[in-house]
């Protein structure tokens, strides 16, 4: 998958997020490369970035570590996020 223009500043930002400002997220700069282009283009109508800050201080800024799968934790939190705003 690759991405141009606007989309790779997108997913630069995010993986900036996830690796400097997400506390314990388990960084891996593949995985999570592709995790974040699978996320722009599943969810193409959402701001992914402004969820992956939601999700963060959802959780009170506290380190994810708690999670058992934070990559699911997180993928769930953004497909559920047009239900949120619905309410």
């Amino acid at each position: 998958m690759t991405t141009t223009g606007k989309s790779s500043s997108h997913l630069e930002a995010a993986l900036d997020y996830l690796q400097n400002r997400l506390p314990a997220y388990p960084f891996d700069p593949k995985m999570d490369r592709d995790f974040v282009e699978e996320l722009l283009v599943d969810f193409a109508g959402v701001d992914v970035l402004e969820e992956i800050k939601s999700f963060r201080w959802f959780n009170d800024n506290k380190p994810v570590s708690h999670l058992r799968s934070v990559r699911l934790a997180l993928r769930r939190w953004i497909a559920n996020s047009k239900k949120r705003k619905a309410r």
